[in-house]
């Protein structure tokens, strides 16, 4: 479930949760042009002291939109980077309706995200999304993929980092197909996506 090909991680280097989050910073550092961050499981659990997250599952809606704007806040720095080096900063969503209470959750911070510059686009493919794996690439640089564990819900406990040729035009590949196929899909709104009447999702894709 959600694991990249064996050969995708034949030159990565394992990481721990920590090391993950310096990798990022040290990739960031190096970003010139574009950030991609892909995600696709459907369920995730946040991480401890993520209060909005837990507002939500006991019923609390507006409490979570109030504590998500508070932990976008922590963002803002980076967002405010973005938006001054004029920088692409996309997140490619895949999703499968209907949409798991996690998803809900989650589309209000995406329309507290994308109010602050990010771009969020949203994907349903016409294989299972469990066949793709979540992963972030810088430029054409550095890649780095995500280890959620077994699941069925994803808890981050560490991940890899790649700066392999070949790995990385199959990311770059992967996620370029993906935003290919997005378009209008306006009934999304009337399933229940709170906060938007529109959204763009992907019609397919092939890997």
């Amino acid at each position: 479930m959600h694991q990249p090909p064996a050969w995708i991680l034949q030159d990565a280097h394992r990481l721990t949760l920590e090391e993950f989050q310096q990798a990022f910073g040290e990739a960031w550092s190096r970003l010139k042009r574009r950030f991609l961050k892909v995600e696709c499981w459907q369920s995730y659990r946040e991480a401890d002291g993520v209060r909005s997250q837990k507002a939500y599952q006991e019923g609390k809606a507006e409490l979570a939109r109030e504590l998500l704007r508070e932990e976008a806040k922590g963002d803002q720095p980076l967002y405010e980077e973005v938006n001054a080096r004029n920088l692409e900063f996309t997140r490619i969503r895949l999703i499968s309706l209907p949409l798991t209470d996690y998803l809900r959750y989650e589309m209000i911070n995406y329309e507290i995200r994308r109010a602050l510059g990010e771009n969020i686009e949203f994907v349903t493919p016409p294989t299972p999304v469990t066949d793709y794996f979540d992963f972030l690439l810088f430029d054409d640089h550095t890649a780095l993929i995500h280890d959620y564990g077994p699941g069925p819900v994803g808890h981050q406990v560490g991940g890899w980092v790649t700066r392999a040729a070949e790995p990385l035009k199959h990311l770059e590949k992967l996620a370029c197909e993906l935003r290919t196929y997005a378009r209008p899909w306006p009934n999304v709104g009337e399933k229940g996506l709170p906060g938007r009447k529109t959204v763009d999702i992907a019609a397919q894709s092939r890997r």
